[in-house]
């Protein structure tokens, strides 16, 4: 097993160059602008995707960071590894795949979020599948490796980075065997050895629970995070997951997505002249930004997000750029 003082981070650069980034929490709780909702693989299937991927030209993001799992895990692909031990939380279109390859020829680069599921009681039948609440963890544990590294190979070098959520899970709760982090960031690296990881450690938390990563995964609300020096205490690099709009009822929490208790409300970006400055903090110290921006469950964007990343861009990138699909 690798020592934690033997591991080698693999290169910020390739997200810090990407100047900034949008990312969106598209999952089976995400709602249409309109009328009901439909069942996930139904909306996987309706997905447009060469949409999806114009209005991210247009925002000028280098990248996106886009959600496999959150609350049920259910991944809008394949994985044999879901399959072996839940049928009917896969998707036959594999829409990772066609979101990262259509970003791919408009020099866009592709992360993905996942969560594992299994934080609390958020969703007791995967838990029960994976065996994350047995008392003796080694299933769990195996299965979260073969269910990541198996996604690791599938998509290879077409994801740059995995940002792992709900790492909090693995560490406010000690268990029988211990975590193995070094184990479970190789499996993440499968199939791109040059792959960025991070495990989220919660909203502005600064505590690394492991060496065993690669940049802070700065989950960040309301844009007023200042961060310090070249890295994090910690060594990491600066890098901000950040939700512009506050929480409608939770003081120190962002909103992520449209779901049923935000479908109704409104929802104003802030000035542009704000993100471009909180982009700024983080470049200044070599990091990087990915703003999360509202989606429906057709993957079109809340158009006031759009519409201030759209200004965004031309603040940042300015008049460099001839057309949407510019050099990044």
């Amino acid at each position: 097993m690798l020592r934690s003082e033997e591991y080698v981070r693999a290169d910020f650069a390739p997200i810090r160059d990407t100047v900034y980034g949008v990312g969106f929490h598209w999952t089976t709780w995400t709602l249409p602008r309109s009328g009901k909702a439909q069942p996930f693989d139904e909306a996987v299937r309706a997905f447009d995707v060469g949409a999806f991927v114009q209005q991210v030209d247009e925002t000028g993001a280098g990248h996106v960071l886009f959600t496999a799992t959150h609350g049920l895990h259910w991944l809008p692909g394949p994985n044999l590894e879901v399959d072996r031990l839940l049928k009917g939380r896969t998707c036959e279109r594999d829409l990772l795949m066609e979101i990262a390859d259509a970003l791919a020829k408009r020099g866009i680069r592709f992360m993905i979020y996942y969560n594992h599921g299994t934080y609390r009681d958020q969703d007791p039948e995967w838990q029960a599948a994976v065996g994350s609440k047995e008392p003796d963890r080694s299933r769990y544990f195996d299965n979260y490796k073969r269910i990541v590294a198996w996604m690791g190979h599938h998509y290879g070098r077409k994801v740059m980075a995995y940002w792992f959520d709900s790492a909090y899970e693995f560490a406010d709760f000690p268990s029988t065997p211990a975590t193995p982090w070094n184990d479970m960031t190789v499996a993440a690296k499968a199939g791109n050895p040059d792959r960025l990881i991070c495990y989220n450690s919660g909203i502005e938390n600064l505590e690394c629970y492991t060496p065993f990563q690669d940049f802070w995964a700065g989950e960040t609300s309301r844009m007023n995070y200042l961060p310090r020096g070249k890295t994090t205490p910690a060594g990491l690099p600066w890098y901000s997951f950040v939700s512009w709009h506050p929480h409608a009822t939770m003081r120190f929490c962002g909103e992520w997505g449209i779901s049923e208790d935000t479908i109704g409300l409104d929802w104003p970006a802030p000035p542009v002249e704000s993100a471009a400055d909180y982009l700024g903090r983080f470049r200044a110290c070599g990091g990087a930004v990915t703003f999360n921006l509202l989606c429906y469950q057709d993957g079109s964007i809340y158009d006031t997000d759009f519409k201030a990343m759209r200004e965004l861009r031309k603040l940042v990138r300015g008049k460099s750029e001839s057309g949407p699909s510019g050099a990044r």
